[in-house]
């Protein structure tokens, strides 16, 4: 039996529809049901589950995700973000059941000199971590607490960490839908050109999830977005032209917008690792909105 926190939100809401395609069953949960920053409830929780239904997969879909709201709400999204993650891969390991959350492109800085990185193929799981906001760096000690958890040789639960940036889904707003929604507003918009990364739909997430689940990957931290790269404002551009939108897109720069939150100019990730682990290639961003028009009827 899966167990889903966040079930939900885009992510958790793609899972259940992937689950339930594929005939196996789960247990969803969300906000309003389990509070997942009381840490003694949670792990009653969760053993309940267990002891009544044999609980082999634990996925985490939960997350505090207002990058700039996080600025103000410094310690929910540390709880949120940092030690429910963590506390959920811990009880996780205690029970056996294999574990998978997530984390974000935010992590870096987009200013790194390490070798490894270039703007061709993104960041790798290697490079070092330099996280500018309170969310991201919340994630980033959420990574290195569970970390510690896969480092104990004596767990024999499999867990992941899934990098990903820009998700788009149907079942929360999410940056296509708000470009659509303001072009229906106003026949002017502006979006930041300065800030790159990978749209990713929260589909083929949580599809390529499973598969890492499935086939029992080494435990760690891995990589995944849609194929290819995008500035905020090209992005939108591309949504735009799908819709036939003939109003005045303008390029400006993050500081002309007063954002609370710091975020980095430049922030794809490599998805080699997932990609050779798998033997998959991944749909380019593009295609991934294609489909999402498709899927939801846009």
């Amino acid at each position: 039996m899966k167990l889903i926190f966040g079930a939900n939100g885009k992510l958790g809401t793609d899972f259940r529809e992937l689950l339930d395609s594929i005939g196996e069953k789960y247990i969803a949960s969300d906000k309003d049901e389990v509070d997942i920053t009381k840490a003694d409830f949670l792990r009653a929780y969760v053993q309940t589950m267990h002891q009544n239904y044999k609980i082999d997969t634990i996925i985490n879909c939960a997350g505090y995700n207002d990058v700039d709201m996080a600025e103000t709400e410094k310690e929910l999204c540390y709880k949120l973000n940092a030690e429910a993650p963590a506390n959920l891969a811990n009880i996780a390991a205690e029970i056996g059941a294999d574990y998978i959350t997530y984390s974000t492109d935010f992590v870096f800085n987009g200013l790194t000199t390490n070798y490894l990185y270039n703007e061709s193929t993104g960041y790798t799981e290697e490079d070092e971590a330099h996280p500018l906001s309170t969310y991201a760096k919340a994630k980033y000690e959420g990574e290195l607490l569970i970390l510690q958890v896969i480092e104990n040789p004596e767990i024999t639960s499999k867990i992941y960490i899934v990098r990903t940036s820009w998700v788009f889904g149907k079942a929360s707003m999410n940056f296509v839908d708000k470009i659509i929604e303001l072009a229906k507003e106003k026949d002017e918009l502006k979006v930041v050109d300065d800030q790159v990364s990978s749209p990713t739909y929260s589909k083929d997430l949580a599809y390529y999830s499973w598969e890492l689940l499935k086939n029992s990957c080494e435990s760690g931290i891995y990589h995944f977005t849609n194929d290819g790269i995008a500035s905020k404002y090209e992005e939108a551009k591309y949504v735009l032209d799908k819709i036939s939108w003939q109003g005045n897109l303008i390029a400006v720069k993050r500081e002309d917008l007063g954002l609370l939150a710091e975020r980095p100019k430049f922030s794809k990730l490599s998805c080699k690792k997932i990609k050779e682990k798998l033997g998959i290639t991944i749909p380019n961003w593009k295609d991934a909105i294609d489909r999402y028009f498709k899927d939801n009827n846009k």
